[in-house]
């Protein structure tokens, strides 16, 4: 029984050794499997200094050293690839063997690298950065003002070393290694600290730099404007050209239905010039907001006697004038015109705008629209101051009207007016007409009837200081008819006599003052922004929600 017993406990204790050792040889033999390296990620995000880029990388304790790549266009194409044995990484000339481009956007990828190249890591996208700009006195340019469809203007402040040249390049010489035009600058373009580059390409973008010697100081992208088209016309620019009488000068030699480019912010004398053939008189591009001006001091336009002319058209040009005696047309002559057309431009200070006195004519058609015209004295916006002429279809429309001794006015029958959408106020002065049709039975109708549409008309104008501002409706007109829908006027809107009927459609509550923002300075925004109106009458370019 001992015997027994004594094999049972040494059977137990070999089976208990036995298991120990197992357990044992177990912890001794367990090996984790060794994987690839985690992708490298940055500390901080990438950033620039001038144009060397900065990468941060955490520090991976098992890497030996970095794979970084460099791209433009995420990783299509690879720029630069290169070896770094720190996770700190200065991307510059040093490390990819050329400078980085200026003010350019560029990716980074990286990949960790192990003892063993079975465990590197796989590629990290580590992001993008854009350089910074190169340091330079050269100005930005405003792409509305500062170039055109041909010249770009170049300008720079004082500082370091003297400018004395400017060099263009293709946009895809990203280095500046090829001049496309090579400037050397004038003494007066040096003192002004601005040149004009003259015959570049329509729709296409540059880089314009500027230099001192040899010494690159800046560099900015211009992109030119579309070329202004005009069919088969043809075309006078007179872009650059400082002479005033240079206006004057070439109309005397142009072809029938020519375009002639004036340029924004110079001023041209209309010198009494008599027109004899059509003509588009039109703004170009420019290098201000200005627009071109034309001074009508120096004379009044007209025709030639017994001229045939298709259309006489200002398109986006200034018209200024003399208060007391000028006007932009006073047509003293016989002749025949299918169109005079004034199309976003800004009249200003006249004895009227267009007056027709003497001879025997037609005008088939008188426009303005998308204007703006103040301080006209007696002769109004348009005048047949004759009964040898007639007028047949007059169209205001989208323009403002301030500050008329008299409106319109007529000695002969007119064929149709059309105001439509146009803020008019102190037009007519108080107690004038604001329609005068005064050549007697059978010469007093606009014939086609006067409509007056989404208008909104202010009290007239108190010429004398009295603080009156009544006016009358019409002269004449005993056989036409008015067709008034969506017109407006404020409470000190009145009639003193021969009143219209159903005008105006709607009166607003307050006076003018409290509709407009600031009548006496041209400025009819809307004041009252609970005006019902406000967006669906007088000039589109006071509408608060325009």
């Amino acid at each position: 029984m001992k015997n027994i017993k004594s094999n049972i406990y040494k059977a137990s204790g070999i089976l208990l050794l036995g298991m120990l050792a197992m357990f044992a040889c177990n912890d001794d033999e367990e090996v984790f499997e060794k994987t690839r390296l985690f992708r490298p990620v940055l500390n901080e995000k990438l950033y620039a200094e001038g144009n060397t880029i900065i990468a941060d990388i955490g520090n991976l304790k098992e890497a030996i050293s970095y794979t970084i790549e460099v791209s433009r266009d995420t990783f299509k194409t690879i720029d630069y690839t290169f070896d770094a044995d720190t996770s700190y990484v200065e991307i510059n000339e040093t490390t990819v063997g050329e400078e980085l481009l200026w003010f350019t956007i560029y990716q980074v990828r990286a990949t960790a690298h192990a003892a063993d190249p079975q465990y590197d890591s796989k590629s990290s996208d580590l992001g993008a950065v854009r350089t910074q700009k190169y340091p330079s006195n050269q100005g930005a340019p405003n792409l509305q003002f500062d170039v055109t469809d041909t010249r770009a203007r170049v300008f720079w402040s004082t500082s370091g070393d003297l400018i004395d040249r400017v060099r263009v390049y293709a946009i895809n010489d990203l280095r500046l290694e090829t001049p496309l035009f090579d400037i050397e600058l004038t003494q007066e373009q040096i003192d002004d600290n601005e040149a004009i580059v003259n015959n570049l390409t329509p729709v296409t973008t540059y880089q314009i730099a500027i230099y001192s010697g040899e010494t690159l100081r800046g560099w900015e992208v211009y992109t030119t404007k579309p070329a202004l088209e005009f069919g088969d016309r043809p075309v006078y620019d007179l872009s650059g050209i400082e002479s005033e009488d240079i206006l004057a000068d070439t109309l005397g030699d142009i072809e029938d239905g020519a375009v002639v480019i004036v340029e924004p912010g110079r001023v041209y004398q209309a010198n009494g010039y008599a027109f004899n053939s059509s003509v588009l008189i039109i703004s170009g591009y420019g290098f201000t907001p200005a627009l071109p001006l034309i001074n009508t001091s120096s004379g009044n336009y007209d025709i030639t006697d017994g001229a045939t002319i298709d259309s006489l058209v200002f398109k986006n040009v200034a018209i200024h004038g003399d208060f007391s005696g000028g006007y932009v047309f006073n047509i003293s002559v016989s002749g025949s015109i299918g169109e005079i057309k004034f199309e976003g431009c800004e009249i200003h200070s006249h004895r009227g705008i267009t007056r027709i006195k003497g001879g025997i004519g037609t005008v088939d058609k008188y426009s303005i629209v998308n204007s703006v015209a103040d301080s006209i004295n007696g002769y109004a916006a348009f005048y047949v101051d004759t009964d040898g002429w007639t007028a047949g279809d007059v169209l205001l429309e989208n323009s403002t009207f301030s500050k008329f001794q008299y409106f319109l006015a007529s000695r002969t029958n007119t064929g149709s007016i059309t105001i439509e959408s146009c803020t008019i106020d102190q037009a007519p002065e108080a107690g004038r007409q604001m329609f005068r049709w005064r050549g007697g039975d059978g010469k007093n109708n606009v014939t086609g009837g006067i409509k007056i549409h989404n208008t909104i008309w202010g009290p007239g104008w108190d010429m004398s200081g009295a603080e009156v501002y009544s006016v009358k409706g019409v002269e004449g007109l005993g056989s036409t008819t008015f067709d008034i829908i969506n017109t407006w006027s404020p409470s000190d809107f009145s009639f003193s006599g021969n009143d219209i009927a159903g005008f105006p459609s709607f009166i607003y509550s307050g006076t003018a003052d409290d509709l407009w923002v600031d009548r006496e300075n041209m400025d009819y925004n809307i004041k009252d922004k609970g005006f019902s109106a406000a967006n669906s009458a007088g000039d589109p370019r006071w509408r608060s929600g325009l």
